[in-house]
């Protein structure tokens, strides 16, 4: 209910999402509106609260802060390392909610520098175009293992790990003025308070019912009442519902909206991925084929729909919509991957390594698609040049641990291939932080390389980080499954596992992915297959799971056992 005047406003600022997850994003409000008021933010509560300068008085144990009208500055108590080897630091950090945890940079991190580690990792924020690709942001950092943070009048345990940038004095990520930054998932357990002008910080408990709130049920509420029943909103409330699971009501709202504006790329393509999901591939194609090729490659459904056609014996229906995207959106990068499937599909791998070629010359980058170079040479069982594409990958893309199994299983077995793919795995793994591994495709990665006693550590260490930690039931048991079948391990209880999961969510396409690979490593090709080709048909568009079907193809023609 408060009036603030003459406020600056930033337009068009490169690396603001529009999104967060289906929840639209307008902007972001600053500390130049925050910085004229007293702010609460209750996070269990989910409340903000609001008040004029000197209306409210904080705490006496609030703490002294810097405030310039931009940043605000925190003094923090910060101890870190282990009992046997305890490091303290007060340091001067900057407040941010809009950061995860605790950032350090430059000398703020000086004093830490026995128990932290190195490794990198790709490091975002304001600013990072959407167009660059995720390997330009790969950094060098090092980790710091926290015990507590003393901060506002409040001790925080077992605080996240903190990223520390820019301790070497070589390529500068940031303003060269900033120390770090403290952000919310700190502050997530405590009510806040922040008296900008009165120049205090107090860190309180909540004194409010734990309240979690589904921001896309707000919205949508907001606009039910708004709008009422306003039909051009469907596509706005369906994507509300889409976030909160509410399939059959996002399906009516899409069905609603397209009555009024029937063609609507979005709409249509949302709708049609919903009968998809639910296996109707009837009202699928009826729905998604109202669109041109043109609006289709627009909502970002050509490739899907193409494969799609292609798996249900619709070639000609494929080739005929690939090709007329090729007359009348022939400039989008979707149209020239939907016309390689349809060269995949057909066998003409050199008409399918044109299409890339184009894609990539749309893309101006010369390691664009490298996962759908190498389902070409895969397919083309040229083993070298699939190696050499996923060794690529992996070199730009250390943490991506798909790359690294792919590549162990494209090789030719002999003592020359292996030993390279060791060095290589080395050097890949050895550039992360040990706790960021990804555990599952690196324990595949060691079975590959008769590592037994590896694989079943790493496979030991991913059950205890992902699987324990995963809110769902169904995650978990697929999450077990994933694991024994990556380390070969287990495998009737891994089918148990993945079985349990798929009774309890029918339709995803990871699940299903964890199926086939626990059939394959259980030697029945044909219901790896089979299991594959459902993954694809729910996700036609994902590089992945086309690999992996192609990948068991290839198997099951060298075992000589394709159908």
């Amino acid at each position: 209910g408060l009036r603030l005047d003459n406020i600056e406003v930033a337009v068009g600022v490169p690396g603001i999402p529009s999104h967060a997850g289906w929840m639209p994003i307008d902007g972001i409000l600053g500390n130049n509106v925050w910085g004229q008021l007293v702010l609460g933010i209750d996070y269990p509560a989910n409340v903000l609260e609001l008040s004029r300068p000197g209306l409210r008085q904080l705490p006496e144990r609030s703490q002294d802060i810097s405030f310039d009208g931009r940043h605000v500055v925190v003094e923090a108590v910060v101890v870190a390392g282990s009992e046997a080897n305890t490091v303290t630091r007060t340091l001067r950090l900057e407040l941010d909610t809009g950061a995860r945890g605790l950032l350090l940079s430059g000398e703020s991190g000086q004093g830490f520098e026995s128990i932290a580690s190195e490794g990198e990792e790709p490091i975002f924020g304001v600013g990072a175009s959407e167009d660059v690709p995720v390997s330009a942001f790969y950094r060098r950092t090092r980790h710091i293992p926290l015990q507590e943070i003393h901060l506002g009048g409040q001790t925080i345990e077992a605080p996240p790990t903190a990223v520390w940038i820019n301790y070497d004095g070589r390529s500068h990520l940031g303003p060269r003025d900033l120390t770090g930054l403290i952000g919310h998932h700190l502050l997530k357990n405590h009510h806040v308070l922040l008296d900008f002008q009165g120049r205090k910080l107090a860190l309180a408990e909540s004194c409010r019912e734990a309240r979690p709130i589904n921001g896309h049920q707000i919205l949508l509420n907001q606009d039910k009442k708004r709008f009422r029943n306003n039909k051009n909103r469907g596509l706005f409330r369906a994507k509300m519902h889409l976030a909160s699971d509410e399939y059959g009501l996002a399906k009516i709202e899409l069905q609603r909206f397209l009555k009024k504006n029937p063609q609507h790329p979005e709409a249509v393509s949302l709708l049609s991925r919903l009968y998809r999901a639910d296996g109707d591939l009837d009202a699928y194609f009826q729905t998604l084929l109202t669109l041109e090729a043109e609006g289709l490659a627009e909502a970002g459904e050509l490739v899907g729909a193409v494969v799609t056609l292609l798996l249900n014996d619709r070639e000609e229906d494929a080739i005929a919509l690939a090709t007329k995207a090729e007359f009348t959106a022939s400039d989008e990068v979707a149209t020239h991957l939907a016309l390689f499937e349809i060269h995949m599909h057909l066998g003409e791998h050199q008409r399918a390594r044109e299409n890339l070629l184009q894609a990539m010359t749309i893309k101006e980058n010369p390691d664009a698609f490298l996962m759908r170079r190498s389902r070409l040479s895969l397919t083309e069982e040229d083993h070298h040049g699939t190696a050499t594409l996923l060794r690529r990958r992996l070199a730009l893309y250390p943490s991506d641990g798909f790359a690294l199994w792919a590549y162990g299983l494209s090789l030719v077995d002999s003592d020359q291939a292996m030993g390279t793919f060791q060095k290589d795995m080395n050097r890949a793994l050895s550039r992360l932080h040990q706790d960021r591994l990804p555990f599952d495709f690196a324990a595949a990665a060691h079975l590959i390389l008769q590592e037994q006693e590896r694989t079943q550590f790493l496979m030991d260490q991913g059950l205890e980080r992902d699987c324990e930690n995963a809110e769902l039931e169904s995650d978990s048991a697929n999450c077990k499954a994933w694991y024994y079948a990556m380390a070969n391990s287990n495998l009737p209880k891994a089918l148990e596992n993945v079985e349990h999961a798929l009774s309890l969510d029918p339709h995803r396409p990871d699940y299903l992915d964890t199926l086939a690979v626990v059939h394959w490593r259980l030697g029945n090709l044909d219901a790896a297959e089979d299991a594959a080709m459902e993954a694809v048909r729910l996700s036609p568009s994902d590089t992945y799971h086309l690999w992996q079907l192609d990948r068991i193809r290839v198997i099951q023609n060298a075992s000589g056992s394709s159908r």
